[in-house]
């Protein structure tokens, strides 16, 4: 019915936010991290994506920070047992990149970190979604995007440090070429330690 709705966010609350549509307040259910993305757009024109939950005796709306994780959402809802609420749960815990993850890895111990979502439902989550979710090229773009971020942010901290020691910025990239920043950084700082004392 409403794929996304833009007006002012007129209220924030752990569960749901309010945005001012041109007078009208719609109330919208929100995961916890749709909540943490809104934190400081309070009284700003907001952009949240929509699904109208609609049951027997209720009707409720759901509002998403992103596409990406409206299209969770509604990958989530269509699996046996879980309802709207399980599915913010999951999504208040859970980035997409970690959801796309942990159902490819088959780690339903993970699901179950969402408050109120059990073993069987999170072995249902990643046992239906399992073959589904790598169309999803966006999550697999964030995984990539977050793992080069991390790796500048360890190279950038590996820099700073040994500058302090009289190497060149230049010298040290060069020596941290090819290394695999998913380790301790003291073991990182060491190794290319080593490489730039044999090169001198």
């Amino acid at each position: 019915m409403f794929y996304y709705l833009r007006g002012t966010l007129a209220v924030l609350r752990q569960g749901f936010a309010v945005l001012d549509c041109g007078g009208v307040g719609f109330r919208l259910a929100i995961s916890a991290s749709t909540f943490a993305s809104l934190s400081a757009s309070l009284g700003k024109e907001t952009t949240l994506y929509t699904y109208l939950s609609v049951r027997e005796n209720a009707m409720e709306l759901c509002g998403f920070s992103s596409e990406e994780e409206l299209d969770l959402f509604e990958k989530l809802i269509d699996v046996s047992g879980v309802g709207p609420k399980a599915a913010l749960s999951i999504l208040g815990v859970l980035t997409p990149a970690e959801l796309i993850r942990a159902c490819a890895d088959g780690d339903y111990k993970a699901v179950t970190r969402a408050p109120g979502v059990g073993s069987k439902t999170a072995q249902r989550v990643v046992l239906e979604l399992k073959g589904s979710l790598p169309d999803l090229s966006w999550g697999a773009s964030e995984a990539h995007g977050s793992s080069v971020e991390s790796s500048r942010n360890t190279l950038s901290q590996i820099t700073d440090t040994l500058v302090l020691y009289g190497f060149s910025r230049e010298e040290i990239q060069d020596a941290t070429r090819g290394m695999d920043f998913d380790r301790p950084i003291e073991e990182l700082i060491a190794d290319t330690l080593r490489v730039l004392a044999s090169k001198r």
